[in-house]
């Protein structure tokens, strides 16, 4: 019985997280227990441990005799993420500089060839994908498995949490950025790689930060 249960915990969680994942959720929106019920095919007990599960992973939130939310970040607590997000990669980067190797910088072309290659005119789910993997070959490159965790636990939640497509005007600056990036790891130049992604880091932020501000 416990393993079933158990089994039926895991099917709720991932199917809600699917949702998630497909923005058929969105952040503030009350998740109603009914609705999930029809829309699964579930039952409440199993709805319920998997919105807890997601509760401690920071996609949803719980608000006293309301029941669950879909996580809604405000404008300043997204400028903190921003901030976070720019101190963990400036140190990961300047370990990638220090232990890149030539399979590393391979891997890191790939992934920025594959960034110039998506053709859609916004900035797409797809795009947030493929920058993400660039961001974390970088990551990877630092050989350092703590920063390479924290930075991967920040890039899981926030397409989440946070409107991407509002990226969309900074999509060639972006690429022009990865590139510098490229060619800075590659000639072990430190000062102009932190320097392109700190300016990488805060044009997201502001971007995202500012649609944020005028919904609040």
């Amino acid at each position: 019985m416990q393993e079933t249960e158990t089994s039926k915990n895991i099917e709720a969680y991932q199917a809600i997280k699917q949702l998630i994942v497909n923005q058929r959720l969105f952040p503030g929106q009350k998740l109603i227990y009914r609705d999930l019920e029809e829309m699964l095919g579930m039952s409440k007990t199993p709805i319920i441990n998997s919105l807890m599960r997601l509760e401690q992973e920071g996609f949803v939130v719980s608000k006293r005799n309301r029941g669950f939310f879909m996580k809604e970040v405000s404008a300043r607590e997204a400028e903190q993420i921003f901030e976070l997000r720019e101190r963990l990669e400036v140190i990961s980067l300047e370990y990638a500089v220090k232990h890149r190797n030539a399979e590393d910088l391979r891997a890191l072309e790939k992934k920025i060839s594959l960034y110039e290659n998506h053709k859609a005119l916004i900035y797409d789910r797809k795009r947030w994908e493929i920058d993400t993997a660039i961001h974390m070959q970088i990551a990877t490159m630092s050989k350092n498995d703590f920063f390479t965790s924290m930075i991967k636990s920040f890039y899981d939640s926030i397409y989440f949490i946070l409107n991407v497509v509002h990226l969309t005007p900074h999509i060639n600056k972006f690429n022009e950025e990865h590139r510098i990036l490229h060619a800075a790891i590659r000639d072990r130049d430190v000062t102009v790689a932190t320097e392109v992604i700190r300016s990488h880091i805060q044009a997201a932020g502001k971007l995202l930060i500012a649609a944020l501000s005028v919904r609040e």
